[in-house]
C-alpha cells in the first residue's frame, strides 16, 4: 500500500523515520535543541549522524563548543613536570601539534605508609587544550 520511504531515481532517501523526523524541525528548533546538550553529549550527537553534524557545525555557537576539548596528557612526577615545562617549545615542533596548554593540577596522598625509606614526587597531570576547526 502506502510506503513511508522517498524514493528518487530508484533509491531510498529516506530509511530510518527516527531520525529523519527529527530533521525534519526548523533549524532554529534544532539549533535550541542542541544548546540545551553538555559538551560530551554535542560531540557525540555530531559523531552520531552526519545531518546533525552538518546542522550543529552550522551555528557559530554550538560550533565553538565543539571547537575546544582537554585531555589529560601527562601523569608523572614533579620532575617530568619541570623537564616538560623547559621543553615544551622544543616538544611542541617536534610534534607539529596545535595546543594550548591550559594548566595542571597536583594529586595529593591519601594516605601514608611508613615503611618507606623516602617519599616520592607528588604525581601532576597536565591537561592540553586541542583546536578542532
Amino acid at each position: 500500500m502506502y510506503d513511508r520511504n522517498i524514493f528518487v531515481f530508484g533509491s531510498k532517501t529516506c530509511t530510518n523515520v527516527a531520525q529523519e523526523t527529527l530533521s525534519s524541525l526548523p533549524l532554529e528548533l534544532l539549533w535550541k535543541i542542541f544548546s540545551y546538550l553538555d559538551n560530551t553529549s554535542l560531540r557525540n550527537a555530531t559523531k552520531a549522524y552526519k545531518k546533525w553534524h552538518r546542522i550543529i557545525a552550522s551555528n557559530k555557537k554550538l560550533r565553538n563548543r565543539l571547537n575546544f576539548f582537554e585531555l589529560v596528557i601527562k601523569v608523572g612526577s614533579e620532575s617530568m613536570a619541570q623537564f616538560y615545562k623547559r621543553n615544551k617549545r622544543m616538544l611542541k615542533r617536534k610534534k607539529l601539534r596545535n595546543y594550548l596548554p591550559t594548566g595542571e593540577c597536583t594529586v595529593g596522598v591519601t594516605r601514608s605508609i611508613t615503611f618507606k625509606k623516602r617519599s616520592g614526587d607528588d604525581l601532576v597531570i597536565h591537561t592540553k587544550r586541542f583546536k578542532l576547526f
